[in-house]
């Protein structure tokens, strides 16, 4: 018992006494009505102080059961917080609890919008010609909109006929809009997206069934994995690169690793897949440079930091308000989710109403050198720790960019094919050619020869014909000098016969 308890009982047993010889002494000068109405009187007091006392028991009793429910209660509340939230007084931030890791949850599902998996590959139709290829899918499962249809013949509440099955749900893809495809493998987790089948556009969407076409020409790796992945992923965004994407599960953000900690054989175990596939393969030192990149995300910068890569851990000294959408907009197929500034500009992840982040005095945060600079040229922030900042990456201008120039590329190896063939084709010619023109040198050469003896033997005929025209010259003026003189001397004649008849008579 109580001590409370027992005072109340010594109470009533000294008033009990008391009231016992106040009685035998008052009996003598009162009446017997007097006493037994005292008596009575007593009694219903007495009474009432037991009722009371009662009362006042379950009372405390009661009280200290509320207040240990209470005290359960504050303390489960205090446990919920926690769960939900974390301890608000811990600066690293818990992502094993509800709040952060539904906050987190949230910003990938926004990232990479909505995503279907297990989508199972019906047929593909390669490409032929100038025509892309196509394949069509049958998403995972059918959803109702309505119960399942009541057994045959049973029959409602109010006796009306069974209600009939609702029709299958849509896809909820619209026709022609943009979706990314990867082939999906069944690991310990459950399936997991192993290679990027490439950018494809809705061409027909009727219940759970799509036809998808590429947006672009695929590789010759793309067209083989499509066969030989069955199980599809169908991501309506391209997922958005993160820093805390590769952090160790688990970890929280420290002083030196503000993103997680990053450790290198998760890495090499995340990236086994993609240097394997690589085009073209990677060395080991490109293998083990890029995963130090990776590495190094969020720690701190040293003095090789490259500019792009430097950020600084900055307090602010006023409060800020900064906007987070681009004026415009652009569409799936114009380009990236964000502008030169890093400000959303994808037309469906831009808000109805104008986005704003709103910094106070003292708050923290991590910015890129160019910002960061900027904001303490204003007097805003306060630089502090410089950390390693991964440049992130466009994942969809960069498949993009990579089949734009893989499509240059073999345009260009099939240019340089032809002309490379043409050549062939040319120097296979200019050889025979060659050989030809060298069988008719040989033979000029024989002929040469031949003229040289020729041209000999008709230098010979030609000194031996000189030297005959020249004693043919020589002969030919004896004899025209024999005929002039002869000549002469027939003129004398002539002269003297002509005088002869003159002479006579």
């Amino acid at each position: 018992m109580e001590i409370s308890g027992m005072l109340i009982w010594a109470m009533v047993l000294v008033s009990l006494v008391v009231f016992i010889i106040l009685l035998i002494k008052a009996f003598k000068s009162w009446g017997v009505v007097h006493t037994i109405l005292l008596s009575i009187l007593f009694i219903e007091c007495w009474t009432f102080l037991f009722f009371a006392g009662g009362v006042a028991h379950y009372r405390i009793k009661l009280t200290k059961t509320h207040d240990n429910l209470l005290d359960k209660v504050e303390k489960l509340l205090i446990s919920v917080d926690l769960e939900m939230y974390g301890d608000r007084l811990e600066p690293k931030l818990n992502l094993e609890k509800f709040a952060p890791l539904t906050n987190e949850l949230n910003r990938l599902t926004l990232e990479r919008g909505r995503v279907w998996r297990g989508a199972t590959l019906q047929r593909v139709t390669p490409t032929s010609g100038k025509t892309l290829a196509t394949a069509v899918l049958q998403l995972p499962m059918q959803i109702s909109n309505l119960p399942a249809a009541a057994p045959a013949g049973a029959a409602g509440a109010a006796g009306a006929e069974a209600v009939a099955a609702a029709p299958v749900v849509e896809s909820g893809l619209a026709v022609d809009s943009v979706v990314y495809l990867f082939g999906e493998r069944e690991q310990t987790v459950g399936l997991v997206p192993e290679v990027f089948l490439g950018e494809f556009i809705v061409k027909e969407s009727k219940e759970l069934v799509l036809t998808v076409s590429p947006t672009t020409p695929l590789s010759k790796n793309q067209e083989t994995a499509m066969s030989g992945y069955p199980s599809w992923a169908i991501y309506e965004l391209m997922p958005l690169d993160s820093h805390t994407a590769f952090a160790r599960a688990g970890s929280s953000p420290e002083e030196s690793a503000i993103f997680g900690v990053m450790d290198k054989e998760d890495l090499a175990k995340d990236f086994e897949n993609a240097f394997r596939n690589a085009l073209p393969p990677l060395s080991e030192a490109a293998q083990a440079k890029i995963l130090q990149v990776y590495a190094n995300d969020g720690g701190a910068a040293s003095i090789e930091t490259p500019p792009e890569a430097l950020g600084y851990q900055v307090k602010f000294r006023k409060d800020y308000t900064d906007g987070v959408d681009a004026k415009g907009g652009r569409t799936p197929l114009e380009g990236g989710y964000h502008d030169t500034e890093g400000n959303m500009i994808d037309q469906r992840l831009k808000r109805e109403e104008a986005a704003e982040i709103v910094f106070k005095v003292d708050d923290t945060y991590v910015l890129d050198a160019p910002s960061a600079n900027k904001l303490q040229s204003q007097a805003i922030v306060e630089l502090g720790t410089p950390v390693f900042l991964r440049p992130l990456n466009d994942y969809t201008f960069a498949n993009r960019e990579t089949r734009r120039m893989t499509i240059r590329a073999k345009q260009d190896t099939d240019l340089i094919t032809r002309e490379y063939n043409e050549s062939v084709r040319t120097t296979g010619v200019e050889l025979a050619l060659e050989l030809k023109l060298e069988d008719e040198g040989t033979k000029l050469k024989q002929d040469k020869v031949q003229y040289e003896k020729e041209l000999e033997v008709i230098a010979s005929v030609m000194a031996d014909l000189e030297a005959q025209v020249a004693a043919k010259k020589t002969e030919l003026s004896q004899v025209y000098g024999s005929i002039v003189s002869m000549r002469d001397r027939l003129v004398k004649h002539q002269r003297d016969l002509a005088n002869i008849p003159n002479a006579v008579p």
